[in-house]
């Protein structure tokens, strides 16, 4: 069963995968393979539930063994029974709780693993459409608690309900009409229960869904701290998310409310079933027919037997909140994958050596119902420097992201070397294209690190080249631990032209045959411009290149130029050849405003 977007926005808001579906996928995938040392964490849990059956019994013995008739003698022998029992709980609990934390947290790491693996394999598509905020907080707290509320069901389950068949047993063995009358209005909880939990899991997606929107929002202000400061935002953005905050705390109280009314709704039946056995019990004892031990076994029976089933109570609540962050986590990987890549059917293409010719043939795209390529046609050289210049919006960016495979054409083809490139895997096409933008992405790594991502199998001298070829020597050899200087979050220790340099080396470490360049050196100074560039000359020599830039400078080099309007190409030349035509390109240069 394959999902898409709409199946995960459905998920936000409400349920779409039945509960059984849910626990068998999860069993299958994640917990089966430590269904063995479950199995023992069992045994312990029977254990430790029995105890109380045996400890209630003993009460019995306790009474009418030794205190009534004050036999001293058996004291000694009772005490060290009911000790034994206390021992044998505490080592069978203790047990049972770290095989069930070892297994919850291998689950829940393998389950972020995967769920990560999942998530970054999808296309741009996906992440154009769901916020960052979101994919952290399912990927963080809602397999967390799907793992954590497992554990605890499961042992709440095994344990308090061995617990209360113990102690039920107890009961019956004293007087099962003590039994019969203490339980005799637990069937008037059934309903309320029932509705209790539907409104319970429904509540909790929703809570799932406004702590998304709670992560989002912590997620704009930490990314956009710098513009919040500047415009003075601060008080403005504080109030946002108290609001959030507000909602989280109310639908959380509801939860809350809904999972603790269970156990109050048993209270209160449990208190009038106790007060017919005082009723009916008391008659016996005064007139013999039953003994002290026999009252205080069912009574401490009885006392004991609540707050297990007050915990097997909310199981059900727990369990809807559990499926609640399931169903989340689980409709992220029933995402089909709408890249028109095709990963499997790739033996016939030998994408090993492009020599880097590119061809769009009728290339539209749209998002929606407005068109933002039409019907673009045009072919690149191998080793051919072309720039494609036009006002903000007329497509230019869109043309790099779909030969890319960033996001996938509505129409038309793209071929590289003659092949479309819909037959060649996303992973293949990807390792033949170097891309550097104006803001690329830094890691929190060493300068080294975030050179070596561009070939993860790089020797240390081509590494060290590639930072030479780029001009990163110029300012890492004046940093403490040079090139193994750690360069902080999305690189903010340096400045935009060093960052750049880092981006460039990343990109000539992969020798790439095929150079994607947007707006590189934009909101660059003079300094780091000339440097940038310089590195980009040596970088894009003899490869096929495409750039968007608004640089005079960068233009006039192009061996090509690309004019687009509107989505449309409308014309193409040489600078020398667009100037003299006087057109659309003439009034740009003229403007200041290539590319935008």
């Amino acid at each position: 069963m394959n999902h898409t977007i709409n199946d995960l926005k459905n998920s936000e808001t409400s349920r779409t995968v039945a509960a059984s579906n849910l626990i068998n996928w999860f069993w299958h995938n994640y917990f089966r393979k430590y269904a063995g040392i479950l199995i023992i964490g069992v045994v312990f849990m029977t254990l430790e539930g029995g105890m109380l059956g045996l400890l209630s019994y003993s009460i019995k013995a306790m009474f009418d063994e030794v205190f009534v008739p004050s036999n001293e003698a058996a004291l000694l022998s009772v005490g060290f029974i009911i000790f034994g029992i206390f021992v044998l709980r505490s080592f069978s609990g203790l047990i049972q709780r770290l095989i069930v934390t070892w297994v919850s947290q291998k689950v829940e790491k393998a389950l972020q693993e995967s769920l990560l693996a999942k998530l970054i394999s999808l296309d741009m598509d996906f992440f154009n459409k769901v916020s960052p905020g979101v994919l952290i907080e399912r990927m963080r707290v809602d397999t967390r608690s799907v793992t954590a509320t497992a554990g605890t069901i499961f042992i709440t389950f095994i344990r308090d309900g061995i617990s209360l068949l113990s102690l039920v047993a107890v009961a019956l063995y004293v007087d099962w009409i003590w039994t019969a009358l203490a339980f005799i209005g637990a069937p008037l909880l059934i309903i309320p229960v029932f509705f209790l939990q539907k409104w319970i899991r429904k509540t909790s997606s929703e809570n799932r869904t406004i702590e998304g929107n709670l992560s989002l929002s912590l997620d704009e202000i930490f990314h956009g701290i710098s513009f919040i400061k500047l415009y003075s935002l601060e008080s403005y953005r504080v109030g946002l998310f108290k609001g959030l905050l507000e909602k989280v705390r109310k639908i959380k109280l509801k939860i809350e409310a809904g999972i603790a009314s269970t156990p109050a709704l048993i209270d209160l039946i449990a208190g009038f079933g106790f007060l017919g056995v005082m009723i009916f019990g008391g008659g016996q004892i005064v007139s013999g027919e039953k003994t002290i031990g026999d009252f205080m076994a069912f009574f401490t029976a009885m006392a004991l037997i609540f707050e297990p089933m007050r915990r097997l109570s909310n199981i059900a609540g727990n369990f809807q909140v559990m499926l609640a962050s399931a169903e989340k986590v689980f409709t992220f990987f029933k995402l089909n994958n709408l890249n028109y890549h095709q990963e499997l059917n790739s033996e016939h293409i030998d994408a090993t050596n492009f020599s880097g010719e590119i061809v769009f043939e009728m290339v539209s795209f749209k998002i929606a119902d407005k068109m933002i390529l039409n019907e673009v046609t045009f072919s690149i050289s191998p080793g051919e420097l072309v720039a494609f210049v036009g006002k903000s919006g007329a497509g230019k960016t869109t043309i790099l992201r779909l030969l890319s495979g960033m996001i996938s054409p509505t129409s038309g083809r793209i071929l590289i070397d003659g092949v479309d490139i819909s037959s060649i895997p996303i992973s293949r096409l990807r390792a033949h294209i170097s891309i550097v933008i104006q803001e690329n992405q830094l890691f929190d790594e060493t300068i080294y690190e975030n050179i070596r991502i561009g070939k993860l199998d790089a020797t240390d001298a081509e590494i060290q080249q590639a930072g030479l070829s780029a001009f990163v020597n110029e300012f890492s050899d004046d940093l403490p631990e040079k090139l193994f200087t750690k360069v902080g979050p999305r690189g903010n220790k340096l400045s935009g032209g060093q960052r750049q340099r880092i981006n460039i080396a990343r990109a000539l470490i992969r020798n790439s045959p095929i150079f994607l360049l947007d707006e590189p050196t934009a909101s660059l100074d003079a300094k780091s411009e000339d440097l940038v560039q310089k590195a980009l000359n040596r970088a894009i020599s003899g490869r096929t290149t495409l750039i968007i830039s608004h640089r005079i400078a960068t233009i006039v080099n192009a061996q090509k130029v690309i004019v687009m309007d509107k989505g449309m190409i409308v014309d193409q030349g040489n600078h020398p050849e667009l100037m003299k035509k006087k057109g659309l390109y003439f009034d740009l240069s003229k403007l200041q405003m290539l590319g935008g």
